[in-house]
């Protein structure tokens, strides 16, 4: 029950973002990964005054990691898949169904989604 949890509070704030398109398909076995895109990935929220971490790691070969940070905690990191669709980042974390949403890089920064008003932007950690 407590490994459920954290899996929750993970995939959460991940749907969240993927169920924007609300596009699910297929995985294809050549899908495109741009090589921008690879890389360790981070944004900071704040929820209820407490400042959460979420980390998106990108792999060369399609497989992604997500996980949470905050004071007290880390999570547990999920495994999954990513790739590039109609200019669209598709992610898929093990057990749950694909989505996606637009994207694009800004002054090194990930802005995922790309949706007006929606906007999340996301840094690189070295």
């Amino acid at each position: 029950m407590k490994l459920e949890r954290y899996r929750l509070r993970v995939l959460l704030p991940l749907c969240g973002v993927l169920g924007l398109a609300g596009r699910a398909a297929a995985q294809k076995p050549a899908a495109p990964r741009p090589a921008v895109l690879v890389g360790h990935w981070r944004r900071t929220r704040i929820v209820m005054d407490e400042p959460i971490d979420d980390h998106l790691t990108l792999s060369a070969d399609g497989r992604l990691s997500a996980w949470q940070v905050t004071a007290k905690s880390r999570s547990t990191p999920q495994p999954g898949s990513w790739r590039v669709e109609d200019k669209q980042l598709m992610l898929q974390v093990e057990g749950e169904e694909e989505g996606g949403a637009p994207y694009f890089i800004h002054e090194g920064r990930l802005v995922f989604p790309n949706i007006p008003n929606r906007r999340q932007f996301w840094d690189r950690v070295q």
